[in-house]
């Protein structure tokens, strides 16, 4: 072992306290397992293939890979409501490009967000949809009520008569109302997909509504955001018939084998959520609701609702502002957080702020004064942030207190 390959091993070993000591993480899109998710890693499951369906497997040897699929399709369906669930595939995008193969031909059209108002790479015009040959058209959207504009989106739907409707963004400040296009796509017989990898935990928990039960056919998500596992993904429906199709196609074209020694963590995820998701869930939405208000007693811009928080809230960047050197600087002063657009005006950047990284810590509402305090110290503007000259460095005393405690 070479001595630079010594550091990064040693690096990454403390990667974890690092970030959970002595990096403030707000960024939307991350989260850490619990001890008992990470000890449920079993590398023996993944040592052998594991080909074909549960108990149909090409492979000897593989029955307790086919018990812990089974278990945890089980467990995916009671937490979500679900008839049928593929915990196969190694993240959402790729649960995405499957869905899009299983359910649509090349050549057909897929209504779906627009990348302005934080449609993501594996859901839109120029991502994922383009491998499946799907022709892509951009959902209206509410600007001023930060959310889908239902009633444009369902008569776009009835006019267009498209084969797939594809909800759900990766910047969602509030709930969307799906109700009328889920009904608008029901009378085309288009097939509705919705991307819940921001949102799932909160659905787990029932501070999200759940697109299940508004009639949504399909759910993706990841399980690393609002859910706190490792890195997967997971696909979830309504009706049987189309969970077998979806099978069918991942057996004879998509997927030869997989990591199956992510099964049990996954598992353990799912129960755990199905025990503690309500108060997690409340916890992010409390902190969410919380960290807003202060900001802007403290002179920021944000962008979020009144009520009904999610995990995340936007701060608009200033047009003269590199947005990308503004994060490098926050990281540089110990806190992290991400892009995305400004979901209020075209072509507008904004800092996309997550609170639930830090409710997995078990930091609840009073705990977002002080990280307030230092976003405030770190920027200024109150029609568009910019990095303070005089920001601080690193991470002040009361914010190490905070995550040491």
């Amino acid at each position: 072992m070479t001595g630079d390959h010594a550091t990064l091993f040693t690096a990454a070993a403390r990667h974890a306290d690092t970030l959970t000591r002595a990096r403030l993480v707000l960024y939307a899109g991350a989260n850490l397992p619990s001890p008992e998710v990470l000890a449920a890693y079993s590398p023996g499951l993944g040592a052998m293939p594991s080909m074909g369906p549960s108990f149909d497997k090409e492979q000897p040897g593989t029955e307790l890979v086919s018990q812990f699929e089974v278990a945890v399709r089980q467990e995916a369906c009671a937490l979500f409501g679900a008839a049928w669930a593929e915990p196969r595939l190694p993240s959402a995008t790729l649960c995405n490009l499957a869905v899009f193969h299983a359910f649509a031909r090349p050549g057909e059209l897929m209504l779906a967000p627009d990348k302005a108002q934080g449609g993501h790479l594996s859901q839109r015009r120029g991502g994922t949809p383009d491998l499946a040959g799907l022709a892509c058209e951009e959902l209206p959207f509410d600007a001023a009520g930060l959310c889908l504009d239902a009633t444009g989106a369902a008569r776009m739907v009835e006019q267009r008569r498209p084969r797939l409707v594809m909800l759900g963004r990766s910047v969602m400040v509030r709930a969307d109302d799906i109700a009328p296009v889920v009904a608008a796509a029901r009378a085309v017989d288009a097939t509705t997909v919705f991307d819940a990898s921001h949102v799932a935990g909160l659905i787990a928990g029932g501070t999200y509504p759940n697109p299940l039960e508004a009639g949504v056919d399909v759910l993706v998500t990841s399980t690393y955001k609002t859910l706190p596992g490792l890195p997967h993904g997971l696909i979830l429906g309504r009706d049987p018939a189309q969970g077998e199709a979806l099978a069918r196609l991942l057996d004879a074209r998509f997927l030869a084998n997989y990591n199956a020694a992510l099964l049990p963590p996954l598992l353990r995820l799912l129960t755990d959520m199905r025990r503690d998701a309500s108060l997690y869930a409340a916890r992010i939405g409390r902190n969410t609701a919380t960290l807003a208000r202060a900001c802007r007693a403290r002179g920021l811009p944000v962008i979020a609702p009144e009520h009904g928080h999610t995990h995340q809230m936007l701060i608009p960047i200033a047009d003269s502002e590199a947005p990308r050197a503004l994060v490098a600087a926050l990281a540089e002063s110990g806190v992290i957080i991400g892009l995305c657009p400004d979901i209020t005006r075209a072509q507008g950047a904004a800092l996309r702020v997550g609170t639930q990284f830090l409710a997995t810590l078990g930091l609840d509402a009073p705990a977002m004064e002080p990280v307030a305090d230092l976003l405030a110290a770190l920027l200024t503007g109150p029609m568009g942030v910019r990095l303070r000259p005089d920001r601080p460095a690193a991470l002040p005393p009361a914010i190490r207190t905070l995550l040491a405690d």
